[in-house]
């Protein structure tokens, strides 16, 4: 047998072992959409988030306390608290949303709540209102603070 009628009999059987094999991820599967969230479970599950004004709008609308985490990039205490929020998400309390506000770029926050260092913590009661603050601390010194709110 010629090489070429070798390379089209290979071809042609991996294409059809191929076809074979991967069958099932060609066919078209009918089936119920996807369920809604609601807001409200949405809100409940989106408890670590990136400021913005529509994310606290969002929290101030279904009566959850803010706490806004000034933090930078460069801060090594910012990044160790960020990255252990991240690790334990299923600790925050579902009343809590936490907006991490970028500290060197978003200076409508910084001047709104007067805050003049990164690390700042910041928590806000459901109509903005500042309730406490503190400067630094890890994610149980965090949980400890929000508990005696």
């Amino acid at each position: 047998m010629k090489p070429f009628n070798i390379f089209i009999a290979l071809s042609i059987v991996i294409i059809f072992g191929g076809f074979f094999f991967f069958k099932d991820s060609f066919k078209t599967v009918k089936s119920n959409p996807s369920p809604t969230i609601s807001p409200e479970l949405l809100m409940d599950r989106m408890s670590y988030l990136d400021y913005s004004k529509s994310n606290q709008v969002l929290s101030k609308k279904y009566g959850k306390t803010v706490l806004f985490f000034a933090a930078t990039t460069w801060c090594q205490t910012c990044s160790a608290l960020d990255k252990e929020i991240k690790m334990r998400l299923r600790d925050i309390p579902l009343d809590v949303t936490i907006l991490k506000v970028d500290y060197d770029n978003d200076r409508e926050m910084k001047t709104k709540y007067g805050v003049t260092q990164q690390h700042t913590l910041v928590v806000l009661d459901k109509d903005g209102n500042e309730l406490k603050r503190w400067i630094g601390g890890n994610f149980d010194l965090m949980l400890n603070e929000l508990k005696e709110i």
